[in-house]
């Protein structure tokens, strides 16, 4: 049985703490694919993730993930797709519960595909939903995530364009060069960006990002990687590591951004293997 989003929120927290380590991703490109090298290490463990994107098909992205353990020498072959799925989601969770303005509220996903499921899972698990709205391109796939949300307890319905009054989270699942969302959504909401990975895409308009306050997951790496970030000061942008160890006073549209990162496989990693 996998572990709870709570437990890798928690794996997570530790390793943001600790002396783990990544070098930024190497990103190759082949015909007509992406292909990402992702390695990282800690007193524990060593690992690496081998990640071939594939623009506009479905699914879009395929992972292998190998992991070491340093006391022993034993080698695994850890599930990628379903743990990376996992740690983005607990990480936008860890997010929320440290930053969100908002703790109760209704929950707009972006996207219908596994990461958008994976954060509603989460999402429920750790915070108060009252509601679930999706917005995705494909229809089978928003109706099979309102079922899942429905099945829950969650009351769930396709996004009509109009943002709620009781809208408190809202996460962005996809790999959208354009604004997923627009510059009205309202004010108290806090944003999890998860899908795009690229300074070309951008899941939010300039305009949200410039009023909100914006805190990255990743390394400063992702004021390089994410196209939300691109041209942005270092003074403009919070580290997660920095907003755990002293939570800001925070009011107002909360950004989180997240690109991915190896050292977030590897907190995933310690608690798949008890490591």
């Amino acid at each position: 049985m996998p572990p709870s989003h709570l437990e890798l929120t928690e794996a997570l927290r530790e390793v943001l703490a600790s002396g783990a380590s990544a070098p930024r991703r190497q990103v190759l490109p082949v015909p007509g694919r992406r292909f990402l090298v992702m390695p990282a290490a800690d007193e524990r463990l060593v690992l690496a993730k081998l990640v071939v994107v594939r623009p506009g098909a479905s699914p879009s992205v395929f992972a292998e993930l190998w992991a070491m353990r340093l006391d022993s020498g034993e080698v695994f072959r850890l599930p990628a797709e379903e743990l990376t799925v996992r740690r983005t989601a607990a990480l936008s969770l860890l997010a929320a519960r440290t930053l969100a303005p908002r703790r109760e509220g209704a929950l707009l996903l972006v996207g219908a595909g596994r990461q958008a499921r994976g954060h509603l899972e989460a999402f429920h698990e750790g915070l108060a939903l009252t509601r679930a709205l999706i917005k995705g391109r494909s229809p089978e796939r928003v109706e099979a995530l309102l079922e899942a949300a429905r099945a829950l307890g969650i009351p769930a319905e396709p996004f009509a364009g109009r943002y709620p009054e009781d809208l408190a989270f809202v996460v962005t699942a996809t790999t959208s060069r354009e604004p997923v969302v627009s510059a009205d959504l309202p004010e108290g909401v806090f944003v999890a960006a998860v899908g795009s990975f690229t300074p070309e895409a951008r899941e939010l308009p300039e305009a949200l990002v410039q009023r909100a306050t914006l805190v990255v997951a990743d390394t400063e790496d992702a004021l390089v990687e994410a196209g939300e970030l691109q041209g942005l000061p270092r003074s403009r942008v919070r580290l997660l590591a920095e907003a755990l160890r002293e939570p800001p006073r925070v009011s107002g549209t909360v950004v989180f951004k997240s690109t991915g990162h190896a050292i977030f496989d590897l907190a995933a990693a310690r608690v798949y293997l008890n490591a």
